[in-house]
């Protein structure tokens, strides 16, 4: 039986603290019909080294001036040749075994649109934050809740055949184009959780979610509203919330 490739997208700016152990963990992987593609974005704090470092191991790769990161991302899954497609983030991790658990799933059915799992989290040190976590979740409680604790960026394989743009994740968005890509394809097929830890998820002053907490927020409750199935009254409170964080520059819960 022909292997399914697996394509791995980095998208990379000026995050030499961590690149090469987000370089490694794929790597190293137990499974290894993985094509790697790094996109930094011109960085200059010596990620480009690290880069090249790796090279010869890579399917593709480029530090030049980009548009951000979802454009990096969508650089990538251009290139990408892969039955499966999954970006990480250079600050995170995948677990050792993580795309052979996640290919021994596609195997069995290759009917569902993103196969997850359990991601943990970790500071910027990587000591843990909090243990794996992640559920089965439906697309209405995915857009009417969020995507937190249930699925995880890091943790998500796409499955190509369902994905009929020419780009992966929308370039309108800065930061929860992860959750329209997830949301998008939950609505048109069923998503598989896999019980299993995938990824780890880093957490640091740095990162966009922890600078950028109320524009994550106000991008993520415009998707919502996208996909609202008549939700007004919640999608009124979200906005009372917004208007709260905006006055206090965090969210409230």
């Amino acid at each position: 039986m022909n292997q399914p490739l697996v394509t791995i997208i980095t998208p990379s700016f000026n995050q030499a603290q961590w690149l090469e152990a987000t370089i490694q963990s794929v790597l190293t992987q137990s499974y290894k019909n993985i094509e790697y593609i790094i996109i930094d974005g011109g960085s200059t704090d010596g990620s480009k080294e690290i880069i090249e470092k790796y090279s010869h191991k890579l399917a593709y790769w480029q530090s030049e001036k980009d548009k951000g990161q979802a454009f990096a991302i969508n650089i990538g899954f251009k290139k990408a040749k892969g039955d499966l497609v999954a970006y990480l983030n250079s600050d995170d991790l995948l677990e050792p075994k993580a795309v052979e658990g996640i290919v021994n799933a596609f195997e069995v059915n290759q009917e569902f649109a993103i196969l997850y799992g359990k991601c943990k989290t970790i500071d910027a040190n990587g000591n843990l934050i909090h243990e794996a976590q992640g559920n089965p979740i439906k697309f209405d409680s995915l857009a009417r809740n969020g995507m937190l604790p249930n699925i995880f960026q890091p943790a998500c394989f796409f499955n190509v055949a369902y994905i009929t743009n020419w780009y992966l994740v929308n370039e309108e968005y800065q930061f929860a184009f992860d959750y329209d890509l997830i949301l998008s394809l939950a609505k048109i097929k069923t998503i598989l959780f896999l019980n299993r830890e995938i990824a780890s998820y880093r957490v640091h002053e740095n990162s966009k979610s922890s600078k950028f907490i109320v524009e994550a927020y106000k991008e993520k409750l415009s998707i919502q509203e996208k996909y609202d199935r008549g939700g007004f009254l919640f999608f009124k409170w979200q906005r009372i919330k917004l208007a709260l964080a905006q006055l206090t520059g965090k969210m409230p819960k």
